[in-house]
């Protein structure tokens, strides 16, 4: 499977920034290859150097570190679009691990060097540096999550995040959303334990709130789920660039 840049479907979706005639070429000019790898696939790790560049393109993954205790948290979720391993690309190695949660496919940035398409493209550098500001923003606010909120928020608030994400990716649909996360992912993504999250999703579920069926999200009163989750979504950035 080889996709050129030109041919990309997910640059013509609204919520990514347009480039101009030699920001594709330039960006094209980085794209390596394009792979396929399959679930529970660790796609970059934590402490690898000199790591590739990727695009996820199609599938979900999950970013995430590992505990001393041997547990595991995971930190985002990695959907369409999404770069990995940009720590690799500017600083020489890699501070967290990416795994896929489904099949993925990838593209390998790697032919032109990141660093001279930037210095060359000043617009994308700002675009850049803006995109790790606003991640740094809602990286910042899933922490207060972790430690201020109570779990029926905590799960909530994942649940209206990814589908907003996926929403403006066109891959959500009326009230409902792909969701592949099993029970142990959504515990490590919220910092549960299996008893809290199974009960906060049996509260979830009784309350006609929102239900996690058969790999798919069911949002039945996003309005009383807002309110509970504390959710504003003016996290979610407004139009992100793509590589």
């Amino acid at each position: 499977m080889h996709v050129p840049c030109i041919d990309c479907r997910l640059r013509t979706r609204a919520c990514y920034r347009p480039f101009s005639t030699d920001e594709l070429a330039a960006v094209a000019s980085l794209k390596a290859d394009h792979v396929t790898l399959p679930a529970k696939h660790d796609i970059v790790r934590e402490g690898e150097v000199g790591g590739a560049l990727y695009t996820l393109y199609e599938g979900w993954a999950f970013r995430y570190a590992r505990l001393s205790g041997g547990g595991r948290q995971i930190l985002d979720l990695v959907l369409p679009g999404d770069i990995i391993g940009l720590s690799s690309a500017l600083l020489g190695t890699i501070r967290h691990s990416v795994q896929s949660l489904t099949p993925v496919s990838l593209c390998v940035l790697g032919g032109y060097p990141l660093t001279e398409l930037l210095r060359r493209h000043i617009d994308l550098t700002l675009d850049l540096l803006r995109w790790r500001v606003e991640e740094e923003h809602r990286a910042d606010v899933r922490l207060a999550l972790l430690g201020r909120r109570k779990p029926l928020q905590r799960i909530g608030y994942l649940m209206l995040e990814t589908f907003d994400r996926l929403r403006r990716l066109e891959l959500a649909e009326g009230t409902m959303c792909p969701f592949p996360l099993q029970r142990q992912h959504i515990a490590d993504a919220t910092g549960l334990s299996m008893i809290h999250l199974n009960r906060t999703l049996t509260k979830l579920r009784d309350d006609k709130l929102a239900r996690i069926e058969n790999k798919m999200l069911i949002i039945y009163d996003r309005r009383r789920l807002v309110e509970l989750a504390g959710y504003g979504g003016k996290e979610l950035i407004t139009q992100r660039m793509l590589l």
